[in-house]
């Protein structure tokens, strides 16, 4: 069943990483700025890519691998009220790096992460949620290449894997300039951390946190307020 949001659809019956939450923070929390050019690296079936689209006027180029997802992005850009600036490629991002001229003001991507985790039996789903076809490293040093002098890199990883990937990044040259901290509900650890790097040390990083639920289990008026340009949530 389609996901319809205010101002888009979103078809995911062919991308092996449907629409959730993580995506739904990530392009909720990203500010596009006055970006003219944005990257959605590994867009699944199109969302980031889409609400970046919601959020500017910048042109948007989408890379994924996955054929299915491919055509789960394809047919949501052009059904969107924003076709002539969204582009999906179906093909890896290292490829694409290769063969592009363009640089970008912002990169976006909800990358694979279970880098250590028990591989699925299908293959589709491996590639979709493990870095098998593209490691964090290699992710971090493709988008410095990409990024225009001044871009900015906006991604979520799950919380343990950050200190990790801070160093690697940092050996890229990208540092963080904004990190929020994403609680599943009060009291619990940080399950996920968005992460915005730039290419020049920040005098100081804005930190902030954002819990998804609330004592009862219903979305927090912290969530409804991130997400309520893009879909109507009935608590």
């Amino acid at each position: 069943m389609p996901f319809r949001f205010k101002q888009f659809t979103i078809e995911d019956s062919r991308s092996m990483m449907p629409v959730g939450t993580d995506s739904l923070l990530l392009g909720a929390l990203t500010d596009p700025g006055q970006a003219s050019r944005i990257l959605d690296a590994g867009t699944g079936c199109g969302v980031l890519a889409l609400m970046m689209a919601q959020k500017s006027g910048a042109i948007i180029d989408a890379v994924e691998l996955d054929e299915g997802a491919v055509l789960d992005a394809t047919e949501n850009f052009e059904q969107s009220p924003w076709s002539s600036r969204l582009a999906c490629f179906g093909i890896s991002l290292q490829l694409f790096a290769f063969l592009t001229d363009h640089r970008y003001d912002l990169i976006i991507s909800n990358p694979p992460f279970f880098s250590d985790s028990l591989k699925s039996a299908e293959r589709r789903k491996n590639l979709a949620r493990h870095d098998l076809t593209l490691t964090m490293e290699e992710l971090l040093t493709t988008v410095q290449s990409l990024l225009k002098k001044g871009g900015r890199f906006s991604f979520i990883i799950p919380a343990e894997q950050w200190p990790k990937i801070r160093k690697l990044a940092e050996n890229q040259h990208l540092y963080p300039a904004k990190l929020i901290y994403i609680y599943p509900y009060p009291g619990a650890r940080a399950k996920r951390v968005i992460a915005e790097l730039t290419q020049d040390p920040p005098a100081q990083t804005y930190e902030a946190e954002l819990t998804i639920l609330n004592e009862d289990r219903k979305y927090s008026s912290d969530y409804l307020e991130a997400t309520k340009e893009f879909h109507k949530i009935y608590c």
